[in-house]
């Protein structure tokens, strides 16, 4: 009964929603103003000295291992990785009504498909359709990464931590549309475009052509990369991440697709809005805003050629109806909610996927806490603290008029928080809106079914000790709510969206009065960007804020003042900052886990930001059109590698 009843709130709350942002869009204008502040920083870190030896590891990859002196020299084949097994069908799957090889893609992108030379496409849909690729592909253990463009890579052996990586190209790989060779001029420009500080195309202090233009300032800093050759690189960084080649060059949503610099010369920046040209197996060859996009398989491929001939990929932003063309055979790939794969497995179809999921999280924007840049020390513009609200802690001025005898502001925002964490019904939302696909999430940065998962770190669902804290931290109930709160939660019908719905739910049981605020992600970017943001939003978490990430991985860098210079995630905190370069300094596995556990621990009393589900990133296709498909590992698209598709 109370799921109905969650269920049909959330409904409710999801009309309420459009009507106010129907209402926002009729009665005026918002401005917003991106300011960003470009700083220039310094890092020295001293690690005890590492000691290379031989190991012998299973991986998806030939690689031969050349040591000269104290030099490293790796040089790897790429491979195919294993046959993956098809779910069996509940019924047959329809006929599909498309000629053979040529497949039709009913998507839900209201931007139609990633076209041009912007960060959607270059982070994200140009790599998972094969059009663009990068120097490596990332894994899930943490290991070795697969090379794509990369041929051989020799890492700085004379500091420690390096300060550099040489990395030599394949050769004889051509770009699309006869624009010669790839290169180490094209390589040099891809990097020094996408990071923030560097940026010619965009201007410096930009966002960046990539998603996570926040963690390649910190890791970059304004370190240009340099050809050494025709095909050798110079990548120099800031700050050292054990993860360069999965996380900054491979990994979908952060690593930046290699694209030609010849193309963008030629053509100029207004034509590469609507084109991009790239190495892959696919060629983009028709995009109509709003509309499609096509994807056009190359008849040979310096890697792998395609088995298939296109890809059309058609906007439908309603979901019922790209079920129902799955159901008739007009469409043979759909994306899907979590909750609509039952059906579309009833229906025949194969639910499928990269292997990526998403953890789901409340953020606190707007909190802060740092003073002074940690590697610079220059005094760091606070443009938040104009605003007295119960989440925001503020160091900078810990008496506030609103706070209770004896209470910090510190302390009297930490109490609201996790008052509100306490709140949430994590069950209970991934049965509503991921039909308990999905699991729980309690802090950011951490899984629940990583084997070093700690229950102390758990927040438990207990509203009533919720309203208890709001007590404590004087803000009694009372009528008209306890206080009134803005939230973004993207647009309605995504699910990130919909879980923003059902965290205002609870909030509003507790006594909060919640603005929920449904519009497109680019919207809010600036306020993040320019770091005046000061509300809570439904955030995918930090880009390493996923389920298949080792628990020694670096984490933080985007909830720290080293993501200046590119988007963070509105909380900048000196433990995150400590977090990310010890961890990334620290050359012992044990070490790294010590400290991350620490980190959890903090994170868990001070919630900057708190968890609610973990998703599976998931796509339909119809088996009738596709016997097979084994994607590649990826740690944010659902999907990706269109190469690997049989008909």
């Amino acid at each position: 009964m109370f799921r109905r009843q969650m269920l049909l709130k959330l409904f409710l709350l999801t009309l309420a929603s459009a009507l106010t942002v129907f209402s926002m869009a009729c009665g005026g204008e918002e401005t917003i103003v991106e300011v960003e502040k470009i700083v220039e920083v310094e890092k020295l870190v001293e690690v005890e000295k590492i000691v290379e030896k031989e190991v012998e590891v299973e991986v998806e990859k030939e690689v031969k291992v050349e040591v000269k002196g104290d030099t490293v020299i790796v040089t790897a084949t790429p491979m195919l990785p294993p046959t993956a097994t098809a779910v069996p069908a509940a019924q047959p799957a329809p006929a599909s009504k498309q000629a053979s090889g040529q497949l039709v893609w009913a998507t839900s992108d209201k931007q139609s498909n990633w076209a041009g030379y912007n960060s959607g496409n270059l982070c994200c849909g140009s790599k998972a359709m094969s059009v663009t690729e990068t120097l490596f592909k990332p894994t899930h253990d943490g290991g070795p990464s697969t090379p794509l463009l990369a041929k051989s890579w020799e890492l700085d052996s004379a500091n420690s931590p390096p300060t550099y990586v040489d990395v030599t190209l394949q050769s004889g790989v051509e770009f699309h549309a006869g624009y010669g060779e790839l290169t180490a001029e094209d390589l040099v420009w891809s990097i020094n475009d996408t990071n923030p500080n560097l940026s010619t195309t965009l201007g410096a202090g930009q966002p960046s052509v990539t998603d996570g233009s926040g963690t390649w300032a910190g890791f970059l800093g304004s370190n240009p990369a340099e050809a050494l050759d025709t095909h050798t690189v110079r990548i120099n960084w800031e700050a050292f991440d054990p993860r360069w080649d999965t996380w900054f060059f491979g990994q979908d949503g952060l690593g930046a697709s290699i694209v030609s610099k010849a193309a963008f010369d030629k053509n100029g920046k207004e034509w590469n809005t609507d084109n991009i040209v790239g190495t892959g197996p696919f060629e983009f060859t028709e995009w109509v805003r709003g509309d499609r996009s096509v994807y056009t398989a190359l008849d040979s491929h310096w890697r792998q050629a395609a088995s298939i001939q296109s890809i059309t990929k058609q906007t439908v932003p309603d979901e019922t109806v790209r079920l129902a063309m799955m159901a008739t055979g007009e469409a043979d790939i759909a994306d899907l909610g979590i909750s609509n794969m039952p059906e579309a497995q009833r229906l025949g179809m194969v639910a499928a996927g990269s292997g990526a999921a998403r953890m789901v999280t409340i953020m606190f924007a707007g909190n802060l806490w740092e003073t002074n840049h940690p590697t610079t020390g220059d005094e760091l513009e606070i443009v938040t603290y104009t605003h007295d609200l119960p989440w925001l802690g503020n160091p900078h001025k810990p008496d506030d008029n609103n706070n209770p005898a004896g209470m910090d502001d510190m302390e009297q925002a930490r109490l609201v928080r996790t008052a509100l964490a306490m709140a949430v019904d994590r069950d209970l939302i991934n049965e509503a809106v991921l039909g308990g696909l999905g699991w729980p999430v309690n802090i950011p940065y951490f899984d629940i079914n990583n084997a070093n998962w700690d229950d102390k770190w758990s927040v438990p669902y207990d509203p009533e000790g919720a309203k208890a804290l709001l007590d404590q931290a004087g803000f009694p109930e009372k009528a008209g709510g306890r206080f009134t709160m803005p939230m973004f939660a993207w647009p309605i019908g995504h699910f990130y969206g919909d879980i923003g719905d059902a965290v205002a739910l609870h909030w509003q049981d507790i006594g909060i009065k919640v603005d929920v605020l449904h519009y497109e992600y680019p919207v809010f970017r600036p306020t993040l960007v320019g770091r005046s943001a000061t509300q809570a939003w439904t955030d995918t978490g930090p880009l390493e804020n996923f389920a298949s990430t080792p628990w020694d991985w670096p984490r933080g860098i985007q909830m720290s003042a080293l993501a200046r210079g590119g988007k963070s995630h509105g909380i900048e905190n000196p433990e995150s900052t400590a977090n990310y370069n010890n961890v990334s300094a620290e050359p012992t596995l044990e070490g790294r886990i010590a400290l991350n556990n620490a980190y959890a621990d903090w994170m868990r009393h001070w919630l900057p930001g708190f968890g609610v589900v973990a998703a599976p990133s998931l796509l339909a296709y119809n088996p009738e059109a596709i016997s097979e498909w084994n994607m590649e590992l990826g740690l944010r698209q659902a999907y990706n590698t269109p190469e690997n598709i049989k008909p």
